[in-house]
This record gives C-alpha cells, sequence and structure tokens, in this order.
C-alpha cells in the first residue's frame, strides 16, 4: 500500500484507491490460494503423480534393458553348452566304436582261439576212442541205460 499523499487533487486520491484497491485484491487472493487446502493438495497430488509416472517409466525402461540383458546371456550360454555336450557325445561315441570294434577283434581272436582247441581237444578224443573203444562204449551203454531206469520210473508215478 502506498502512503497516501497530502494533496487534495480528486483525481490522484481515485488513483490511489484504486491501487490500494488492486494491491489488497492481490494480497487477498493469495490469502485465498494459501488457505484453498483442497487446491493446494491437487497440484501437490498431480506433481507427485508426474514424479511417479516418470520414475515408473525410468524403472520400466531399465527392467526390460535387464531382461534383454539376461535372455541373452542365458542364450550364449545354452548355446556353448548345447556345444559342449555335442562334442563330448561325438568323442563318447568315438570312444564306443573304438571299443566295439576292439571288442569284434578280441572276440574273433578268442573265437578262433576255442574253435581251435576244442578241435584239438575232438581229435584227442577221437584218437583215444579209436585206440580203445570199449570203455567207451561200456560208458555210453550205462548212460542210456540209467537214461531208461529214469524215463520209466517218471512214467510210472
Amino acid at each position: 500500500m502506498s502512503t497516501a499523499s497530502p494533496s487534495n487533487d480528486p483525481d490522484k486520491v481515485r488513483q490511489d484507491i484504486q491501487h490500494t484497491r488492486a494491491e489488497l485484491g492481490e494480497t487477498v487472493a493469495a490469502l485465498a490460494a494459501k488457505t484453498d487446502v483442497k487446491t493446494r493438495v491437487g497440484g501437490k497430488a498431480t506433481s507427485a503423480a508426474g514424479g511417479l509416472r516418470q520414475r515408473l517409466t525410468t524403472a520400466s525402461q531399465s527392467a526390460k534393458t535387464s531382461a534383454t540383458q539376461m535372455l541373452r546371456t542365458a542364450s550364449q550360454k545354452a548355446s556353448q553348452r548345447a556345444t559342449t555336450a555335442k562334442q563330448k557325445t561325438r568323442q563318447a561315441m568315438t570312444t564306443a566304436r573304438g571299443s566295439a570294434s576292439a571288442g569284434a577283434e578280441t572276440t574273433g581272436k578268442t573265437e578262433s582261439t576255442e574253435v581251435t582247441s576244442a578241435r584239438a581237444v575232438t581229435a584227442k578224443v577221437g584218437t583215444a576212442v579209436r585206440a580203445k573203444p570199449v570203455p567207451v562204449l561200456a560208458a555210453a551203454g550205462a548212460a542210456a541205460a540209467l537214461t531208461i531206469v529214469a524215463y520209466r520210473r517218471s512214467r510210472t508215478r
């Protein structure tokens, strides 16, 4: 508010009154704004909501970036592990094939050795039977007699 001048000029007094009224109106409006709690809370809520939206947007972008990086890392690790598994499988298959072929060679040698041994034993037995046929015929006859007796007993029961 301005101090009133001691002049008695009516126009000057009217201007002072209008100026004083304008200042008083501004002061009342400022006081009214301070006492209008609903508007002040609404303004703060709008400001807080805007800040929250901004933080949510930032967090969302950060989460998307992290998820993308994690997906890439997991994909790379899975690819590396699959490659390692393929290599180990190939090595195992190669080893198994080698073992199988070595086993087949060993089995073939064993079979040929066993066949040779069996032929040698058969030849010895054949030679022994030709030299003394009576004991062999007696043993064969005794075995046949026991078989017949066992067969008849099982039929009578």
